[in-house]
């Protein structure tokens, strides 16, 4: 397993976390952008505990609740 981090900003209270791209993450389902189909990876904030999707080369966490964003499938647990 190899580490690769990077910062996220919580869209709810503002706090700026490392992020391990290549964690393992338990989730029910899959999330992805409804405009491109494209796959995205969550993370919690841990200060507010907000879920938040992490969007390639942008800073802020994106809400899992956005329109932009659909639930899909299961996987992990």
């Amino acid at each position: 397993m190899t580490y690769e981090y990077r910062e996220v900003k919580c869209p709810w209270c503002g706090h700026v976390f490392m992020w391990n791209k290549n964690g393992f993450d338990i989730t029910i389902h899959e999330y992805r952008l409804k405009e491109t189909g494209e796959v995205v990876k969550r993370t919690t904030c841990p200060k507010c505990s907000m879920e938040m999707i992490v969007m390639e080369h942008i800073l802020e966490g994106i809400d899992i609740k956005d329109d932009r964003i659909e639930a899909f499938g299961i996987r992990g647990i």
